[in-house]
């Protein structure tokens, strides 16, 4: 049996982190991804929008009282 966790990396528990695992893996794939303009452009997109929906989770989680 296999199993798909990634040691070195925990697994991500709050929104926040699943954006930042995202964010990495986005950042990483201008190494491995094509190198055409418009799957750069895409990927850029998908980076910032990202780092906005990281601002609304941590805004998110600011708010939310402690448990």
């Amino acid at each position: 049996m296999q199993d798909d966790t990634d040691p070195i990396e925990p697994e991500p528990v709050t929104q926040y982190e699943r954006l930042h695992v995202r964010l990495r893996r986005l950042i990483l794939m201008r190494e491995t991804g094509p190198k055409r303009f418009a799957w750069h452009r895409a990927r850029t997109n998908l980076i910032w929008r990202t780092h906005r929906e990281m601002e609304a989770a941590k805004e998110q989680e600011d708010k939310a009282p402690e448990a």
